[in-house]
Order: structure tokens, then sequence, then C-alpha cells
């Protein structure tokens, strides 16, 4: 009798033993996923997140967009300054089309100042923003009148840098 006890005690303790492997394998397996699953969501939040900052430094530059007027481009037909053939050419016919007949629409300065400000925070507060924060603002230097308020938001990543190095 206590060698059949010591058969099961023995038969049990290898499959509590296996049983606990299978839960570890089972758990690695599961951290794994959702590891995976993280990184996935991390990236598709960087692409959102470059999306519209790439958006804010357009409004930054002052770039609001613009419209094409369809009766203009009814009076180029009409008048032959554009073709069907000129469909082939779509570089040529934009060209056409912005100098004749785009409304570019404007950006207040209030929205440009909020913007460059703006991209300065960012950047300084996301180091993946932080590379395109600066390029960004260093082309927007070409602006005089901003100048200042440029030359700010370029501090500010300089200083979030040197804190981030100590």
């Amino acid at each position: 009798m206590d060698s059949i006890r010591d058969g099961v005690v023995t038969v049990s303790s290898v499959l509590v033993a296996l049983s606990a492997l299978v839960a570890l394998w089972e758990y690695r397996l599961k951290v794994r996923g959702e590891k995976r699953l993280q990184e996935s969501a991390a990236s598709e939040i960087d692409t959102r997140m470059s999306k519209l900052f790439a958006e804010l430094m357009w409004v930054a530059h002052a770039r609001g967009g613009s419209q094409i007027s369809e009766k203009c481009v009814e009076k180029l037909f009409e008048k032959g300054a554009i073709t069907e053939g000129d469909f082939g050419d779509l570089e040529k016919l934009n060209e056409k089309l912005s100098k004749a007949c785009a409304i570019n629409l404007p950006v207040g300065a209030a929205s440009q100042d909020a913007a460059i400000a703006s991209i300065g925070v960012l950047g300084s507060r996301y180091e993946i923003l932080r590379e395109p924060a600066r390029a960004g603002l260093n082309s927007l230097k070409s602006i005089k009148e901003k100048a200042g308020q440029i030359d700010k938001a370029l501090a500010l990543l300089d200083e979030d840098e040197r804190r981030t190095r100590a």
C-alpha cells in the first residue's frame, strides 16, 4: 500500500511541476504578445503624432491651404488656356491652375504664433519630435518678424536636451 501511495505522490508531484511549467510558458507567450501589441500601438501613435506635427509646421509657416475656383477653370477651358491634352502632364496643369485659379487661404498671426510656440513645447516634451522641431524652426528663421519667437522655441529645445543628457 505504501508503494502505491508513494507512486501516487510522485506522479502528482510530476503533474504539478509540469502544470507549473506549462503555465509559465503560456504566461511568457502572453507577455511577448502584449509587448508586441504595445510596440505596435506606440508606432501607430508616433506616426499620428508626426503627421499632426507636420500639419502644425504648415500653420507655423503661414500656410493655410488653397482653393481652386471651378469658374476660373471653366473660363480657362473656354479660352483654350488649358485643354484635355494638359491632363497628360499633371505638373504643367498644376502650374497653370495654381497661377490662374488658386486662392491661397491666409493663416492668422495668432495661429502662426501659437504653432511656433507649440512646436517648441512639443519638441521638448517628446523626444521623437525634437529633431523635426529643430529642423522646422531653423527653416522658419527666414521669417524675420517671428525670429524672437523662433529663438525662444529653439532655446526650449536646447534646454530640454541639456536636461535629458544630465
